[in-house]
């Protein structure tokens, strides 16, 4: 039995019935809601702790994977500037985040810094105050300038989904020496061998070979490497619009030359099951092979997404109203993230203990052989601070006696 379904009511006091859970509970509104905190200074501890664990690893290059998340709050009609995406049922706030990765092992380290927007604006980590919304892409690229100036030691390599693949974007990152491994669309032209193609018609031309096994939908399946060189000589197409409101006309630009790294995932019996066709700018000193391990890593991004929603903290339940209490209150869990990989990651016999201790105190099952999880390992913190909180209140002896009669066996008479 797991009784501990989710982490949503980690800030509250767990003596609830005590007279203090109202103080308690009104310093942490005070808190969420207190303009003076600014969200720079919440992930200031995060920042310092990142660079404190990248000096660890032993490569001198580090990975940044780049992704958005929506956060629904469906029936949570109190919430403000909730932004309708799709449909009626599609509404909440948009999480962006940019996860450092340790790029010799692939292991996530912490969120460098993060975005939230509602229907109309978005406060950042990275600036002062609210600023209005912007493309996905045109936002991202100040947070990844903001990133480059953080004192990392590493050379960065920026890992973003297909939706990265657009020209003008990417022109701008090559011009200002920002290093980039993205995922192509395949329907997108560039120039190869003197034709201009679709990716699709190049990444078919290209010969893999088989590299390493790896973890695909819950199997260990084969990936196969191929790489050669292409031009990206399209026009940009601006989602901008000028001052009469029609859209800006496409825009030349230098050719781009780049990378076409095509990582396919196949079965024993040698089915296709995925292609990746992957565009980067990093110096051939970096092996096509450990390119591919490297957006396959991309993927760490989504288990941090996971410790935010149903995994761990629950974060679609949360009841805040504003998106800058959710913010604030985002960014304590993600410190309790980054807690959690240091435990994770840690490899001395006192770490396996914890690991080990926390993971039962959890109440989650975990595979024989296998590294205790993080979402396990974040659940037995919970369950170990208010633990803690307990004994500073009461004796364990008063906790036998209520043990005691919690657990009598009920007479028929009561």
């Amino acid at each position: 039995m797991n009784p501990l379904a989710s982490l949503a009511p980690a800030l509250k006091d767990i003596a609830s019935v005590q007279k203090t859970s109202f103080a308690t509970t009104q310093a942490v509104w005070r808190f969420l809601n207190n303009e003076n905190i600014s969200f720079q200074q919440l992930n200031q501890p995060i920042q310092s702790l990142a660079i404190e664990q990248l000096t660890q690893s032993n490569h001198h290059y580090a990975l940044v994977a780049h992704d958005w998340s929506q956060l629904q709050y469906i029936k949570h009609n109190n919430k403000l500037n909730r932004s309708k995406r799709t449909h009626e049922n599609d509404k909440g706030y948009e999480l962006q985040s940019s996860l450092l990765i340790d790029a010799e092992t692939g292991l996530p380290i912490a969120p460098l810094d993060q975005t939230l927007c509602d229907a109309n604006q978005c406060y950042s980590t990275f600036k002062n105050g609210d600023q209005a919304k912007k493309t996905h892409l045109n936002a991202l690229y100040e947070q990844i300038e903001h990133i480059g100036s953080l004192a990392l030691d590493k050379k960065l390599v920026h890992i973003i989904d297909r939706e990265g693949d657009s020209i003008a974007h990417l022109r701008l990152l090559d011009q200002y020496n920002h290093l980039f491994l993205i995922r192509g669309k395949e329907g997108n032209r560039v120039e190869y061998k003197g034709q201009e193609l679709k990716l699709r018609e190049v990444s078919d031309q290209i010969s893999a070979v088989q590299s390493q096994m790896i973890e695909y939908k819950g199997r260990r399946e084969q990936l196969y490497i191929g790489e050669t060189e292409i031009s990206i000589v399209r026009d940009a197409k601006p989602k901008k619009k000028d001052e009469t409101g029609k859209r800006i006309t496409p825009q030349k630009g230098k050719p781009l030359t780049a990378r076409l790294i095509v990582a396919e995932v196949k079965n024993e019996e040698g089915k296709l099951l995925s292609r990746w066709s992957l565009l980067s700018n990093v110096p051939s000193e970096i092996s096509s092979v450990e390119l591919a391990t490297w957006y396959y890593w991309r993927w760490k991004i989504e288990t941090y997404f996971k410790l935010l929603k149903q995994a761990g903290h629950d974060i679609e339940s949360w009841l805040q109203t504003t998106p800058q209490a959710i913010l604030r209150r985002l960014l304590i869990a993600s410190m309790a993230c980054v807690l959690t990989w240091r435990i994770q990651q840690s490899n001395d016999e006192q770490n396996s203990s914890v690991r080990a201790f926390l993971t039962r105190l959890s109440g989650r099952q975990q595979k024989r052989g296998a590294r205790e999880s993080a979402p396990a390992i974040l659940a037995g913190l919970s369950v170990l601070l208010n633990t803690l909180q307990l004994l500073s209140e009461h004796s364990v002896d008063d906790l036998k006696a209520i043990a005691e009669i919690a657990l009598r066996y009920p007479h028929r008479n009561v």
